[in-house]
């Protein structure tokens, strides 16, 4: 394209000026006005030249030529006849189109919700963009070409949310299993979600892990470990106790036809009860050992010195480890005792640091004469003494400490997974941590804002449908060389940088695409032709 300094008319709609220090006034032209997530007006401008002195004409640049679609003079006046009547973002909606038929999603909603399906999806897209607060997503839909369906409000929004049954979610549920016929290992994990409203019967009060004072509703999910895609949810009252939620969930997973898999959990879950459970439901498991659990130290304390081996070395992970079978709660389970070097260094400053934290408060309470176990866990005390108490640091218990820094146990009651496995299946779990905490963070369902039980479970159900595509974008996202490096964020960013024009004539243009912009899409196997239509 030929560029010239002839000057053109100058838009009558939509421009701005801006006055340089040398005198020199820049023109704007508004690609888009919206409010932000605060509520507050901006707009997404581009510069598209300067404004002639004398003639009050406008001296174009690239970008004029760009949004007009004129290369020359003698066009302008076609292309001020032609001049853009709407710019809308179209990036994100046309990837995630793409993504929810990649990943089945778009067929299975279109089977379970026949009427509903598209402004389902549609929220669902809404909330992957811009997360859960639906009052702003009339203006996400003036600003955005949606193309599934017409405009709709937050009032649209609670109906839809309070139209969707429990029965269309469980054959949901049913479907989405089946289509990803996936045998893999399960993570399971379960977290808090907190509610300012008294009208949702299972919101109580229990364990916060937010640490909100408020009541609470639990949400225990099911996240396949390779796929690291979402497979299953459930919401249930903040007063049950975790523990005994695992086994509901257990057979409502195989009502969905969830079978042949491996539950891997946190350190949190090794208690007597739910590792039974597991067993007595036919699912084996894989799972940290607390380090200050007593069977956890035996074995390390036990096998130690035998761990680090060059013939016990992980390359893969950088760890050594070796496998020994042991008996714990009446299970025959499989102790894979490992040790990291960056561990120890970690373990080692944690464990002086809180040494020196302790060593202060006891410091300023010797006065009371009063301490607790924890300080007698690294410290010899005194409380006898006249004025105040005197304490010494007891090296020996910090000995032992010290030799089981970098050390960690992880238990399987699968005999046939060798270390190497064990310890990539478990680690594999981060990333899935990563999706649920997105879920409350990103997506915004730390609280919900809604009122009633309908309203919140269908509410809920798509945010789960939100959480499938955008697990499977940052998925995508990371396997590929060229894009791994971005954030989520960064990607939207610049989806929601591809904009489409409504001319004058009707007829849409698409703004030219950058480089990154081509990259994202390859990476989310996007073809670039489908994106103007």
């Amino acid at each position: 394209m030929v560029l010239r300094n002839d000057a053109v008319p100058m838009p009558k709609e939509k421009i701005t000026f801006k006055k340089a220090s040398n005198g020199t006034e820049y023109v704007y032209y508004t690609l888009r006005a919206y409010r932000n997530k605060n509520g507050k007006p901006t707009s997404d401008e581009a510069a598209i030249g300067k404004k002639d002195p004398g003639t009050g004409m406008l001296i174009p640049n690239r970008r004029y030529y760009e949004i007009f679609h004129a290369t020359d003079p003698s066009e302008i006046d076609k292309a001020a006849a032609s001049a853009p009547q709407r710019v809308r973002s179209c990036g994100n909606v046309v990837a995630l189109t793409e993504i929810s038929k990649q990943t089945g999603l778009a067929e299975i909603l279109r089977h379970c919700f026949p009427v509903n399906w598209d402004r389902i999806l549609a929220c669902a897209f809404y909330m992957v963009c811009e997360g859960n607060v639906m009052m702003y997503i009339e203006d996400w839909f003036e600003e955005t070409r949606v193309g599934l369906t017409d405009w709709m409000d937050d009032i649209d929004c609670s109906r839809l949310f309070a139209s969707i049954t429990e029965e269309e979610r469980l054959g949901f549920f049913k479907r989405w299993v089946k289509y990803r016929g996936e045998q893999e290992y399960i993570v399971y994990d379960v977290s808090s979600i907190s509610t300012y409203s008294k009208n949702i019967s299972i919101a109580e009060w229990g364990y916060n892990r937010d640490n909100d004072n408020l009541p609470q509703m639990n949400l225990g999910m099911y996240y396949g470990a390779t796929s690291q895609m979402p497979v299953y949810y459930d919401l249930y009252s903040g007063s049950i106790p975790d523990k005994t939620y695992l086994e509901y969930m257990m057979a409502t997973s195989k009502d969905l036809g969830i079978l042949n898999v491996c539950f891997v959990m946190d350190r949190g879950f090794v208690m007597d009860e739910n590792l039974t459970c597991i067993e007595g439901n036919g699912y084996s498991f894989i799972t940290a050992m607390p380090g200050n659990m007593l069977e956890a130290r035996r074995l390390i304390d036990e096998n130690k010195s035998l761990v680090r081996k060059s013939a016990n070395r992980i390359k893969d992970f950088d760890v050594y480890c070796i496998q020994r079978p042991f008996e714990m709660y009446g299970l025959n389970l499989q102790a894979h005792i490992y040790f990291s070097s960056e561990k120890q260094a970690f373990d080692e400053k944690e464990l002086y640091a809180r040494i020196e934290k302790l060593h202060d408060e006891l410091e300023k309470i010797s006065k009371s004469k009063r301490v607790t176990k924890r300080y007698r866990d690294y410290f010899t005390i005194d409380e006898k003494a006249q004025e105040a108490l005197t304490f010494d640091l007891d090296t020996e218990k910090v000995d032992e400490r010290l030799e089981r820094a970098g050390f960690f146990v992880l238990i399987s009651s699968d005999s046939k997974l060798t270390s190497g496995e064990v310890i990539r299946i478990y680690r594999d779990r981060d990333s899935i941590e990563k999706n649920f905490d997105e879920f409350k963070n990103r997506l915004d369902f730390k609280r919900m804002r809604t009122h009633w039980n309908k309203t919140t479970e269908g509410k809920m159900f798509v945010g789960f449908l939100a959480l499938i595509l955008r697990s499977q974008i940052r998925r995508l996202m990371k396997a590929s060389p060229q894009t791994k490096h971005l954030t989520f964020e960064k990607v939207l960013i610049e989806l929601r940088k591809i904009k489409s024009v409504t001319l004058a004539d009707q007829r849409e243009a698409l703004v030219p695409l950058t480089k990154l912009q081509k990259t994202i899409l390859a990476a989310l196997a996007v073809p670039t032709e489908i994106i103007g239509n």
